[in-house]
């Protein structure tokens, strides 16, 4: 193996006109160069050809093989070497990519007879002009591409019969030729991808029968004839993604994969022939066959669009993966999947579903990929997919679940490898025990299409959830991130994330509103149990005092029997006591029992100004709306005129209406004040009796002691 070697001679001899003249030999660092090396590769490292340089001459080291293929690495060239076939008729590769190439002469390859691989990409060339590959009819590969190429003349390609592969890709075409590429009858693979097309001529592709890989993305193209393909029989592949397309009308074109991602196409017509279709990102509403049935479409992308129904696509029987994400689909039908038995994966991610039957997807056996992430599912009943006993991967994330029977995983679904399940109301006790469980049936379990921020945010594994003791510090947490795009002067380009950090807020408001609802209506069931206890509670009282006054009455009676005069003396003294203690006791019922009525009273009317309130806001609300409303539609108006025209009706129903609501006002305020002046007389009531009970235990102690 020979190092790099690179010898220049400098001959100086005066010519007639005295012109100066520079000889340069280039030799090849690889091959060894004997009988038995059969390598045939010659590079040439460092060749540096300027301007003033007129000869250069090519050594391999081969002293008996010829070699076949030649390559430029780190050289500057002006044009292609053409005394390299003048040295080696058994040229068969010459690869010169990233030379500084300028132009090509026309007799550069008159002696190329051997050569069957071109490339001369990422050069300077500005234009292709007519016969400049004459002489090498041989020629199978040509590359052309990232150059600054803008013309192609129309017999640039001439004599090249035998060329099956032409890239044209990262170019500043405009244009084309119509008959630019007629003499390329065995071409099979073209590239013009990158290039600034607007529009192809109807006959460009007339004479390119054999044709099975065309690739015309990133261009500008607007339109394309219905007959551009017309004599193509056999087109595999045809790449049309990120163009100004409008419409596609191949109904007849006979091919197998179409890529026209990117595009603003409103609709689109199948055929038979087309085995995959990438679709996405564009405005279809309306998908078109001429039998449904007989379509052989294995693949369909038809994400990002405007369908708002199935009833079409769910015909396509052969179809094996199904991408329908970013479509408003909406609620599903228990028929939308029912003939789709080859399904294999099913992308419904954001399409709107707020809820899943039975029956939805029990023809999907042979389902293996499911993704209803980012929908409006606020339960999900793994029963419903048990048809698809081979489920592996299943997608769940930004929907509203709060609980999932992650129980029953495993076993309707045994061979599940993967379940993404962030951007959920997830507890943080009920994620960890989850994630634990999963992890127990080896199934993998994250937010694999999550990108929220949940750095500083309560998570189990990355995957956000709701700390009910703490849930002050995600709002702080989510403040900050609000704050670092405040506070930056410079524009948000991307708002992908700050709409991720305002979703979570409103999911955390949201939460908020539900817990305090739930502790309110917890609260009044606790206020009403309270208040059903101290009902029964008096009741009891009641009958205690019942109980302890027929024991009166009985000893009052048993009285007059007693002899002993000491006996009847301590029998009466007690029975003032409980006598007193009894009448106290019926007091303090009666003060309970009127308290616990102005409190139910006072609760029903907290009740009640809550919803005058709410009804209040709603108004209130209501009239800003309608204002907003009625004074840009009057704008316009003389308010003289207008008050001409409705003054009788307007001055009534303005006073009617100030009048009810004032009336309404003073009645409340008036009804809040009587209840205020009852309580408060109540209690006035309760201290006084108090004050006689203390009395009254005086005045007995008093007898007590004459007696």
């Amino acid at each position: 193996m020979w190092f790099v070697l690179l010898r220049c001679t400098l001959l100086l001899a005066l010519a007639g006109t005295g012109t100066l003249v520079h000889a340069i030999t280039a030799i090849c660092s690889e091959g060894s160069g004997g009988y038995y090396d059969n390598t045939r590769n010659c590079t040439f490292r460092n060749v540096i050809v300027d301007e003033v340089a007129t000869d250069i001459s090519f050594s391999s080291g081969y002293r008996y093989n010829a070699p076949y293929h030649f390559r430029f690495v780190n050289s500057k060239l002006i044009e292609v070497p053409r005394k390299i076939f003048d040295s080696y008729s058994t040229v068969q590769l010459l690869g010169v990519a990233d030379c500084s190439i300028e132009s090509i002469s026309r007799y550069t390859f008159e002696k190329a007879s051997s050569l069957l691989l071109l490339n001369l990409s990422s050069n300077s060339l500005q234009e292709v002009k007519n016969y400049v590959f004459t002489g090498a009819s041989s020629l199978n590969h040509l590359d052309l591409s990232y150059n600054n190429i803008s013309v192609i003349e129309e017999k640039a390609f001439a004599n090249l019969y035998e060329l099956a592969s032409l890239f044209l890709a990262g170019n500043v075409l405009k244009a084309l030729e119509g008959a630019v590429f007629a003499p390329l009858t065995m071409l099979r693979k073209l590239s013009m991808a990158k290039n600034q097309l607007e529009i192809l001529p109807n006959e460009l592709f007339f004479h390119n029968t054999a044709l099975t890989m065309v690739f015309l993305q990133n261009n500008q193209l607007l339109t394309l004839d219905k007959d551009l393909f017309q004599n193509v029989v056999g087109l595999e592949y045809l790449w049309l993604k990120n163009n100004n397309l409008t419409s596609l009308e191949f109904s007849d074109l006979n091919v197998k994969i179409i890529g026209v991602t990117n595009n603003q196409l409103k609709k689109i017509k199948l055929n038979p022939s087309v085995q995959q279709l990438f679709a996405s990102n564009n405005s279809i509403s309306t998908i078109e066959a001429d039998d449904f049935v007989k379509l052989e479409i294995k693949s369909l992308d038809l994400a990002w669009n405007n369908l708002t129904s199935l009833d079409s696509i769910s015909q396509i029987t052969a179809v094996e993966i199904m991408d329908l994400s970013h479509n408003a689909l909406g609620p599903l039908k228990l028929t939308s999947f029912s003939k789709l038995t080859k399904l294999i994966d099913l992308n419904l991610e954001d399409t709107n579903i707020s809820n899943l039957q039975h029956g939805t997807f029990s023809q999907l056996s042979a389902l293996k990929r499911l993704d209803i992430s980012y929908n409006k599912l606020n339960r999900i009943d793994v029963d419903i997919f048990t048809s698809s006993h081979y489920l592996e991967e299943l997608f769940i994330d930004g929907n509203r679940l709060k609980e999932f029977n992650y129980q029953e995983i495993h076993k309707i679904f045994p061979k599940m490898k993967k379940v993404s399940i962030a951007d959920n109301n997830w507890n943080c006790t009920f994620l960890t025990k989850m994630i634990r469980s999963l992890n127990t049936e080896k199934i993998v379990v994250g937010g694999f299409k999550s990108e929220s921020l949940i750095a500083d945010k309560t998570n189990v594994k990355g995957i956000y959830c709701t700390d009910d003791t703490n849930p002050v510090s995600e709002w702080n947490s989510t403040l900050q991130h609000l704050d670092k795009y405040l506070n930056n002067s410079e524009p948000i380009i991307d708002t992908s994330e700050i709409k991720q950090i305002m979703q979570n807020a409103i999911d955390d408001i949201g939460k908020f509103n539900e817990q305090k609802m739930a502790l309110a209506n917890t609260s009044e069931k606790l206020e009403g149990e309270i208040m059903d206890l101290k009902r029964k509670l008096m009741s009891l009282e009641n009958d205690l005092i019942q109980v302890k006054q027929s024991i009166l009455d009985v000893k009052l009676a048993q009285l007059p029997n007693a002899t002993n005069e000491t006996y009847v003396s301590s029998d009466l003294k007690r029975m003032m006591v409980e006598l007193n203690d009894l009448t106290v006791a019926k007091f303090n019922l009666t003060s309970q029992m009127l308290e616990q009525k102005i409190y139910a009273q006072s609760f029903k009317i907290d009740k009640f100004m809550d919803k005058i309130n709410e009804n209040a806001d709603k108004l209130l609300m209501l009239s800003k709306r309608l204002d907003q409303t009625v004074n840009p539609a009057f704008a316009g108006y003389n308010p003289a005129t207008f008050q001409g025209l409705k003054a009788a009706d307007t001055s009534t129903a303005g006073s009617s209406n100030t009048l009810t609501v004032v009336i309404m006002g003073v009645l409340i305020v008036l009804l809040v004040a009587a209840l205020a002046i009852v309580y408060r007389r109540s209690r006035r009531v309760t201290l006084r009796g108090k004050s006689c009970y203390s009395t009254s235990n005086t005045l007995a102690t008093m007898m007590d002691n004459d007696i």
